[in-house]
């Protein structure tokens, strides 16, 4: 089996194809977020300042999430030799990174988690064959000899030794979801800002949850019954958005049109009453070209008055 992951050796240090498929993987969800970087016109070094921060956030999240389940002991923590990386764990500590990242650099979160989701789901989509080269994560073996075919069914560590047992391929089927999702992440690109990350971020942890039932139940850490570990915080995360979901689609609507319509109503009378003073404006200097002519009738009084007096005198004389 080990010969299988190899891709190649250099006396004891070796590159495994699972590192390989990992490392694709995260090359595929830089490239396709870097393109709907540019084409959406967002900020330009998105897609690489998500890489860098989703890329340790992702290793402690996987790391710490392993540990408390069991997977590996808290003092291999560090020791990356040790296989054990929890996916949910990962993806919830790259969402937290990111979010933190969209609020320190003042970007819309929602404009953030659409541009990124295409490029993250491929990227998944890619990376999960390294659980082929692992031979991980795999379903019930299969019986029939007539479903012995790839990729319904794959290798097994125990196939390496009968050269016979297979499993059925869980990963396969999650690689399908995660392709169906970064393409579906992409033509709802035109959509309210958010739908498209919560609509397919919902989906993918639902088809996660279902799927995580059909994983061999012997790779798997149970917790109580037929609960994994894995679907505790895909649970949680799943109510997490499913609840955002509701209340954006309740109380987004109102807040977005309202401010919308609102500036434009009040400038009308805004403009009338700029107006009004200009037109009493006038009325002062008119006012006093009226009020003048008794004026003028006052100061003619008196001439006419006096030369009635001089004629009468005249007349006396």
């Amino acid at each position: 089996m080990d010969s299988f992951n190899t891709a190649f050796s250099v006396g004891s240090i070796a590159l495994t194809w699972n590192a390989v498929m990992l490392a694709l993987g995260i090359l595929t969800a830089v490239i396709v977020s870097g393109i709907v970087v540019k084409k959406r016109g967002v900020y330009k070094d998105l897609a690489l300042d998500a890489c860098i921060i989703g890329i340790p956030a992702g290793l402690i999240g996987g790391r710490l999430f392993s540990a408390i389940s069991g997977k590996i002991p808290f003092s291999a923590f560090v020791d990356l030799s040790r296989s054990g990386l929890n996916l949910p764990g990962a993806l919830l500590f790259v969402g937290i990174g990111v979010a933190v990242y969209a609020r320190i650099r003042k970007l819309s979160l929602a404009e953030v988690f659409d541009t990124l989701a295409p490029g993250a789901f491929f990227g998944l989509a890619v990376g999960r064959w390294s659980d082929f080269f692992l031979c991980d994560g795999l379903g019930p073996v299969v019986q029939a000899d007539s479903a012995k075919f790839f990729p319904l069914a794959t290798f097994t560590p125990q196939y390496f030794t009968d050269h016979s047992t297979v499993a059925y391929a869980v990963f396969f089927a999650d690689f399908l979801v995660c392709l169906a999702l970064g393409i579906t992440a992409l033509l709802l690109h035109k959509k309210k800002s958010g739908t498209a990350s919560r609509l397919t971020i919902i989906l993918y942890l639902f088809a996660e949850f279902i799927l995580e039932w059909l994983r061999d139940g012997a790779s798997r850490q149970i917790v109580f019954g037929d609960v994994r570990f894995n679907q505790i915080p895909l649970i949680f995360m799943l109510g997490f958005f499913v609840g955002l979901s509701l209340y954006r689609a309740k109380h987004a609507p109102a807040f977005l049109e309202t401010p919308a319509n609102a500036p434009d109503e009040p400038q009308p009378p805004a403009e009338a009453d700029n107006d009004a003073p200009d037109e009493t404006a006038e009325e002062p200097e008119n006012a006093p070209d009226e009020v003048q002519l008794p004026a003028d009738a006052d100061d003619d009084a008196p001439d006419e008055a006096g030369d009635t007096t001089d004629g009468g005198e005249g007349d006396s004389r």
